[in-house]
């Protein structure tokens, strides 16, 4: 199959043409490149601080998650276990980077630093998406619009609120950067010499197989500049977009493949373990319905979350709605103003690319629906969202259009903030409080060493009235084992200099307190209820 020839592109609006100036003339040019390069730095803060001040009170508020309560004690006492954990799930460079993280990390207070890294990286996605936009024909204030709702979904919110959750968004952006090295490459062909477009393929493939290696699914973040430019570049014919696209995909397919090969000759040489939940779907139309009535809905809604206890139900399927409808008018407009081959592309792009971007978990035998997972998914709809939002108001007022897009970023972003604080930081920062109120009442040094008990909770205990599964609103000391992991670090964290921490007290931790037993603490998790709020 041949490269297409590059083509011309065509923004999503008319462009302002610049008036040559006079030669002499040549100060008022230099003045105009410097107030460029002052526009482009606000641009760059605007967009690195929007993520930063939304997830600010969450980034700094005093709290972890059940992985990381481990993953500090790992990190410092079994170095290599998080990597093998993580390897075992095809993910030997994510734990890599969780061991160094970690292992630089000395308390529950510092993981505000790796939820600070977070937020900075999602601004660098929202930079990174925005200027690439622009390259590939879109226009300035629609590219800006998705650039900065694109970093308050609420996949960026599990992001930005999860100490784990920063090389998520690392893979995003090294597949950002896959997608315009094979771009550039096909753009530039073999005209530059066959010794550099391979080095521009094998940089992409390297690129790609790098991002699969940390987390699978944010690796499939390449199809959201695919999107991009699929809706920008208008006067490309059908075939050749269908050859385009073609090469695209399969790059990726080829990439993502390379990279189970490269894992699964670790595992067959004795390198790393392979965990049982490794495994391809087999019961398709099981799967299929699993998309339909969970994945598809939760990135439909965008800035309204999923509640498994169905509180505002209506709002979510309405939100859900309601951009549906966007999209699919966006598809008809395209069709009546650019004739039907463009309307078949977009249709074939909307009902394409947020399946293929949300592929690794359609291949994969798990269902468990996430938000972490549909990252890719929800950037694809979004991106198609923009730009439908973007034609159904064209000829409406600059006013009425700026009107719209501030009351939208308005609202996500309070959504956003409230989100990632109230249903993530604050009750995973209760159950922490609850085990730091009860490590300092030990007493260490004495002639008998204390008895502690610990009475996990249950999800009857949740102090949030809203909760979708391990992600908004969860508990992480409902298990046997996560207890014990806080009481840990909170000893180590009260007493950081003394030794051996552990042979100075007795831990255990039950749903009950066991009848007979006397012991000098305990630390009833149950009292979560009482810090319930209706959110």
């Amino acid at each position: 199959m041949s490269v297409p020839k590059p083509v011309l592109r065509e923004a999503l609006v008319e462009r302002h043409v610049a008036l040559p100036l006079p030669v002499g003339h040549a100060g008022a040019n230099v003045e105009g490149r410097r107030a460029l390069g002052v526009r482009a730095w606000v641009l760059t803060a605007i967009l690195f601080l929007i993520p930063l001040l939304t997830y600010w009170p969450a980034t700094f508020h005093d709290y972890g998650l059940r992985d990381d309560y481990s993953n500090l004690r790992e990190a410092h006492e079994e170095p290599g276990t998080v990597v093998k954990f993580c390897a075992s799930h095809a993910r030997p460079i994510y734990g890599w980077l969780l061991q160094a993280t970690y292992g630089q990390t000395d308390s529950v207070q510092n993981l505000q630093w790796m939820r600070f890294a977070a937020s900075l990286l999602l601004g660098a996605i929202s930079l990174v998406m925005f200027r690439g936009l622009l390259a590939l024909g879109w226009s300035f204030n629609t590219g800006l619009c998705f650039a900065i709702l694109l970093s308050l979904v609420p996949s960026a919110q599990v992001i930005a609120g999860w100490a784990v959750g920063w090389p998520y968004a690392a893979a995003a952006l090294l597949a950002i950067a896959g997608f315009f090295t094979v771009e550039g490459a096909l753009t530039v062909g073999l005209s530059a010499g066959i010794g550099r477009a391979a080095s521009q393929w094998l940089v992409a493939l390297g690129l790609m197989a790098v991002s699969a290696l940390i987390y699978q699914p944010s690796a499939l973040f390449y199809v959201v500049p695919l999107a991009g430019a699929l809706i920008a570049q208008r006067r490309r014919g059908l075939r050749q977009t269908a050859r385009w696209l073609g090469v695209h995909l399969g790059f990726v397919v080829a990439a993502l493949g390379f990279a189970y090969c490269a894992i699964s000759v670790l595992y067959a040489s004795g390198v790393f373990v392979k965990s049982g939940r490794i495994a391809f779907e087999h019961h398709w139309g099981g799967k299929i319905a699993w998309f339909i009535q969970e994945m598809l809905p939760n990135a439909l809604s965008l800035f309204v979350l999923n509640d498994n206890n169905q509180r505002g139900h209506w709002l979510y399927i309405a939100c859900a709605g309601l951009v549906g409808a966007a999209l699919l008018a966006g598809v008809f407009v395209e069709w009546r103003r650019h004739g039907r081959a463009r309307g078949l592309i977009w249709a074939v792009g909307l009902f394409g690319l947020p399946v293929f971007a949300l592929g690794v978990s359609l291949v994969a035998s798990e269902r468990y629906a996430t938000y972490r997972t549909i990252l890719a998914m929800t950037a694809v709809l979004l991106c198609f969202l923009v730009a439908s939002v973007r034609a159904l108001t064209e000829r409406w007022g600059v006013a009425g259009r700026t009107l719209l897009a501030t009351v939208v970023m308005a609202l996500a972003f309070f959504t956003a903030q409230h989100h990632v604080y109230a249903l993530i930081a604050v009750p995973q920062g209760n159950e922490w409080r609850l085990i730091m109120q009860g490590a300092k009442h030990v007493h260490l040094g004495g002639p008998i060493r204390p008895r502690i008990f610990a009475i996990a909770s249950s999800p009857a205990d949740i102090s949030t009235a809203s909760i979708y599964h391990d992600e908004f609103g969860s508990l992480s000391s409902n298990s046997e084992w996560v207890p014990k992991e806080m009481f840990k670090r909170a000893m180590h964290d009260l007493h950081p200099d003394v030794a051996n921490l552990d042979s100075r007290y007795d831990f255990s931790e039950g749903y009950k307190l066991p009848e007979g037993e006397q012991y000098d603490i305990i630390i009833d998790l149950h009292r979560l209820r009482r810090f319930y709020t209706d959110n």
